[in-house]
C-alpha cells in the first residue's frame, strides 16, 4: 500500500544540530543584527529630532 507523502510522519533532523550559546547566536544572527539596527535607527531619530518630537 502506498502512503501519500503528507500522511507520513515528519523526519526529525534537528537532533543532529549543535547545541550551545555560540551555535544559537549564529543561527539567529540575522534577527540580532536587525533588532540592533532598528534600535540604532530609533536612537538616531531620537537624537536628531528629539526636541521636536
Amino acid at each position: 500500500m502506498l502512503i501519500p507523502s503528507y500522511a507520513q510522519p515528519m523526519q526529525i533532523d534537528h537532533e543532529d544540530e549543535p547545541r550551545g550559546l555560540w551555535p544559537a547566536i549564529r543561527a539567529r544572527s540575522g534577527v540580532i543584527l536587525g533588532a540592533t539596527g532598528l534600535v540604532a535607527w530609533l536612537a538616531l531619530l531620537w537624537f536628531m529630532f528629539g526636541d521636536v518630537l
